[in-house]
């Protein structure tokens, strides 16, 4: 992952957990979370204390596969009002190198840890 898609990444992974307090503000567990995170992380602490709210919904994730290397794929956020549960969706131009790589990986599947 390089600087940029690294920052993207905070940055709407704390507006992500923004928008959850604000839908669940009572939440002990979350709550709790939020405060570990900023007594932990000065990073998570400066984007927060920013006051970014806007959920998480698009990007281009890095991954890196042991054999295959790494890979960019499109990554889009699909909320699930019903459940309060989200669906992360990876998927790649067809024909794009990117495409060949995800056919691979439904053959070789994911490492054994």
């Amino acid at each position: 992952m390089g600087p940029d898609e690294d920052d993207a990444a905070g940055r709407a992974s704390v507006g992500t957990l923004r928008a959850a307090q604000a839908r669940y503000p009572d939440d002990p567990d979350l709550v709790r979370l939020i405060a570990e995170l900023r007594r932990g992380s000065p990073r998570f602490d400066e984007l927060w204390r920013e006051g970014r709210s806007s959920p998480w919904r698009t990007a281009t994730k890095s991954v890196s596969h042991p054999s295959l290397g790494t890979v960019s794929l499109d990554c889009d956020a699909m909320l699930l009002p019903d459940g309060h549960q989200t669906v992360l969706v990876y998927s790649a131009e067809p024909g794009s190198p990117q495409a060949t790589v995800l056919d691979m990986l439904r053959v070789l599947g994911l490492p054994q840890v």
